[in-house]
């Protein structure tokens, strides 16, 4: 076979094997962007000035009445500390202790139930008490996310709300929660 005689062989193998490697290209970047997380950054529905995470079915207060989640539009205009968390993360685990100290000193602390299910949330925080004023559930982790978080604890503070002024990763000890978190929110130190 001559490509003399076949001119269009050479283009269409030329074709064929660009196609090939964009479609490859293509796969290994949807790849990439599923691992680290881009989709849910990219297309996410949350904003600081724009969300609503239901309520953790199940969790109640001392009185049995059920806590409630809570959005931006509820919590507008106010001082607010919101703390996102999750059963399965050691730190998150590590940290509780503090929170739990830091709400019987008369704060008001927003949960958000991030990258967990939601049956394993209400089993840690009747294991361990409920440090928070309310839950909300983001089992995707779009709150903490387009805050511009990468993982929980995540600890971020709005003065007055949705004006983020305070934003932290990584768990926190009381003192911490008292000298970084109060003076934001307004509490008089202990």
């Amino acid at each position: 076979m001559n490509t003399e005689d076949y001119p269009d062989t050479n283009r269409r193998a030329l074709l064929l094997g660009a196609g090939i490697l964009g479609a490859g290209a293509a796969g290994a970047g949807l790849w990439q962007a599923r691992r680290h997380g881009l989709w849910e950054r990219l297309l996410n529905p949350f904003a600081a000035d724009h969300f609503d995470l239901p309520a953790l079915a199940g969790l109640t207060d001392a009185s049995g009445a059920p806590i409630p989640g809570f959005s931006s539009a509820g919590i507008a205009g106010q001082a607010v500390y919101v703390n996102a968390f999750a059963s399965w993360c050691p730190t998150c685990r590590e940290e509780h202790p503090a929170l739990m100290e830091f709400a019987r000193s008369g704060v008001k602390i927003y949960g958000v139930a991030s990258l967990d299910e939601p049956a394993k949330t209400l089993a840690f925080l009747r294991e361990q008490g409920n440090p928070f004023f309310k839950v909300g559930v983001d089992r995707k982790g779009y709150l903490f996310r387009a805050l511009g978080a990468r993982g929980v604890p995540a600890h971020f503070v709005f003065a007055p709300a949705p004006k983020l002024a305070f934003a932290a990763q990584g768990p926190m000890d009381y003192a911490q929660l008292r000298e970084r978190i109060a003076p934001l929110l307004a509490v008089p130190k202990a």
